[in-house]
């Protein structure tokens, strides 16, 4: 599996839920469909609101963040996202631990595009175009940046809210996967309940899951008759 590049680390240095959400002028789509429109109509939402004179001053960007996720929450499946991102483990859980992770995920992804708004405010979209398979679809867009150019695919579902997006795959790779890799590997040397402390520790100070858990004593082999 591809590991993110430098500038596309995880959740793309802190954004890649909403890399292409909270973006600048958009090109006219192509061979435009219904998951097109969904992600075109999230992108439309956040730039009426970054580009709003209301919300420039300092002091409003609470107002902006909370507009922002609240535009994000009626097109991105979160509870989706993070049930891929834990796999087996998901349906190890109760109901109630599930809910709790869908909260913490759904906090560490705001968390971590919160400072990185303003930084993508000049860039374009250039829609690429969509497929359709089933109940799922792929939306291609390309970022267009001063002297770069990002491919991100959007993967939807079909659900009883419309087309939902449940992952992004930047440059090839895939945001969940990634997350997946990391829990995972966080899950394997602690435990599940190791997983939540590290999330707690990365929302109260952002602490880097790539050095959470902290290593600790290598446990003890006991011979047949122990000690």
């Amino acid at each position: 599996m591809k590991i993110m590049k430098k500038k596309g680390t995880m959740i793309l240095q802190g954004l890649a839920l909403v890399l292409a959400i909270h973006l600048g002028m958009a090109v006219s789509p192509v061979a435009a469909g219904p998951p097109t429109d969904n992600v075109k109509a999230v992108i439309d939402e956040v730039l009426s609101i970054l580009h709003n004179p209301a919300y420039q001053a300092p002091g409003q960007k609470g107002n902006r963040l909370r507009l922002i996720e609240e535009s994000a929450l009626r097109r991105v499946d979160y509870q989706e996202m993070g049930k891929r991102c834990l796999g087996e483990t998901w349906k190890k859980l109760s109901q109630s631990q599930q809910s709790e992770f869908i909260r913490m995920f759904t906090e560490l992804l705001k968390a971590s595009y919160a400072d990185k708004l303003d930084d993508f405010g000049k860039s374009k979209v250039a829609y690429e175009g969509e497929s359709v398979k089933g109940d799922t679809a792929e939306v291609r867009i390309t970022v267009l940046r001063p002297n770069d150019k990002i491919p991100v695919r959007f993967q939807l579902l079909d659900s009883p809210k419309g087309w939902m997006i449940y992952d992004l795959i930047i440059e090839d790779v895939s945001l969940v996967d990634n997350l997946r890799a990391e829990f995972g590997r966080v899950i394997k040397v602690s435990s599940y309940a190791g997983l939540v402390k590290c999330l707690q520790l990365k929302l109260a100070s952002n602490v880097d899951l790539k050095s959470c858990p902290p290593p600790g004593p290598a446990p003890k082999n006991k011979g047949k008759g122990g000690s």
